[in-house]
């Protein structure tokens, strides 16, 4: 089998990547506080000599593989709720959730209050503050900007807030949450401000993820007419010869 073919099939792989990518990304086009994801691609070089290796030999063993996603931390658009316990976050930030798997982060900010009135996520996860678990009791709850949070007038807590300078480095888990990979710094204070009564809307672009969707399966439809191209006219074109 020639190298040709190993760079096609590549390039599929790749091009499958990218959909799958893109697919998941507009399926969440309605989820509160969705990042938008972008993949980042890179060529492998698979001749011995790479650097010797001429035009011809460079385009035929160049196999492009996926170098790493990126969480595109732009801020979504705000939507008016007016209801007490839904916050959006605006700048580079994030509120810290604690799971059975441990601390993670997320900008869905539908929040709500569980049996034990703690400031909880819409799947129950309890929201940090900088003193731990909140607590709250019936009453008026109020939020600033800074996220400090109080009940009645009263002080209770301030939100912990987190942000990270490397995007990179941020994996989905799905349910709008993320976790650093390896062993990253500790998030640093957040300069994000927080807005009461709203929710953050995802910040994908459907005009322009649709384009691109359109754009990768055009391109996979070329790379798989020549991968027929290489099976079928080239190969047979050659046992052909050899026949001879």
């Amino acid at each position: 089998m020639n190298s040709g073919l190993y760079t096609a099939v590549s390039g599929l792989r790749a091009q499958m990547e990218a959909l799958d990518v893109l697919s998941n990304n507009l399926a969440n086009l309605n989820t509160t506080g969705y990042k938008e994801e972008k993949t980042f691609y890179t060529l492998l070089n698979t001749t011995m000599e790479a650097n010797e290796a001429g035009e011809l030999g460079s385009a035929i063993n160049n196999q492009p593989v996926l170098a790493q996603r990126m969480t595109n931390l732009s801020d979504g658009s705000l939507q008016v709720t007016q209801r007490e316990l839904d916050l959006a976050l605006t700048g580079n930030g994030f509120l810290t959730v604690e799971t059975p798997r441990g601390v993670r982060y997320t900008r869905n900010g539908s929040l709500a209050l569980d049996s034990k009135s703690m400031l909880c996520t819409t799947e129950g996860f309890p929201v940090l503050g900088e003193n731990g678990r909140i607590t709250l009791g019936s009453g008026k709850i109020d939020i600033n900007r800074e996220g400090q949070v109080s009940l009645n007038g009263t002080r209770v807590d301030r939100l912990k807030l987190a942000a990270f300078d490397n995007s990179v480095i941020l994996t989905r888990e799905g349910g709008s949450l993320l976790t650093p990979q390896g062993n990253p710094a500790q998030p640093k204070m957040a300069d994000v401000e927080v807005r009461q009564g709203y929710l953050e809307q995802s910040n994908v672009n459907p005009i322009s993820s649709v384009v691109s969707m359109i754009g990768i399966m055009r391109q996979y439809e070329s790379i798989q007419k020549s991968v027929q191209v290489i099976m079928n006219d080239m190969n047979a074109k050659s046992i052909e010869r050899i026949s001879r």
